[in-house]
């Protein structure tokens, strides 16, 4: 096997690796809570 196709496919493999924790750590971290403030300037809108 070419040494350039293992080094691609090592580096995808540490891309999808890095995705995952990303998408682990902060995509399902909860919401932050609204601003009510700004909530409230909302339904003074309508």
């Amino acid at each position: 096997m070419p040494i350039w196709f293992e080094v691609i496919a090592l580096m995808l493999v540490a891309y999808l690796i890095g995705l995952t924790i990303g998408w682990a750590l902060w995509s399902r971290a909860p919401a932050p809570p609204a601003d009510e403030d700004f909530v409230q300037e909302e339904r003074d809108d309508t």
